[in-house]
């Protein structure tokens, strides 16, 4: 009677850990329906969404670029939003700016009169080519900022989480808020008087776009 006990432990264990991966969420999709269910949180880069009605639904995945928001609601009730836009970076010999030829999802950390978001990019450890050695990459945030209307998001700051380097702060920020908001003199003046530091780049765009505003 033992063994039956304990497979029905690890089908509960297993059955609990599906179900964790999945939130509550509602969707915007870009034809203007709104679906409410669970959801899988989402990567940047991901494709697709894995989404359901209920814990007992089939798991329907929906191509991301039928959803433009997802709001995600944990179990401590803590909300975490994502938009799916392009992302915007300036080259860094020639500084020619692109966009990304798909758009991404970004969680959403300011969102008023401007928009802050992040993508996070997780690290790596595996073996080289020649199984010699191990190569180790380390994750990393890159901040990316825009106008509240906007489609897309254009790149502010990057720190790597497995040392204290960071990239994109002051003649950066500035290059790229000229992109973003070169038609907004308020918020131009106010970066270009700001000196933007690695630790402080962040709370400083979401003061000035806290107290600036673009016509």
């Amino acid at each position: 009677m033992k063994h039956p006990i304990f497979f029905l432990f690890i089908l509960m264990l297993f059955s609990s850990t599906l179900q964790a991966k999945y939130l509550r969420a509602t969707l915007f999709m870009e034809n203007g329906v709104i679906k409410k269910g669970l959801a899988e949180k989402v990567q940047s880069t991901d494709s697709k969404v894995n989404f359901k009605t209920d814990d007992r639904s089939k798991i329907e995945k929906i191509a991301s670029r039928e959803i433009k928001r997802i709001e995600f609601e944990d179990a401590d009730g803590t909300t975490y939003i994502a938009e799916n836009l392009y992302a915007v970076t300036a080259n860094i010999l020639s500084g020619k700016f692109s966009r990304s030829s798909k758009k991404k999802w970004f969680y959403m950390i300011y969102d008023k009169n401007a928009r802050i978001g992040y993508i996070t990019e997780t690290g790596s450890n595996r073996p080289n080519a020649g199984g010699t050695s191990r190569v180790i990459t380390y994750g990393n945030t890159a901040y990316f900022f825009g106008k509240k209307d906007s489609e897309e998001l254009v790149f502010g700051y990057s720190e790597s989480s497995g040392s204290n380097l960071a990239v994109g702060t002051d003649s950066l920020i500035r290059k790229m808020a000229a992109e973003a908001f070169g038609d907004c003199p308020q918020i131009m003046d106010a970066i270009q008087k700001t000196d933007f530091s690695q630790t402080q780049a962040i709370d400083q765009l979401k003061a000035i776009f806290e107290h600036n505003t673009c016509p």
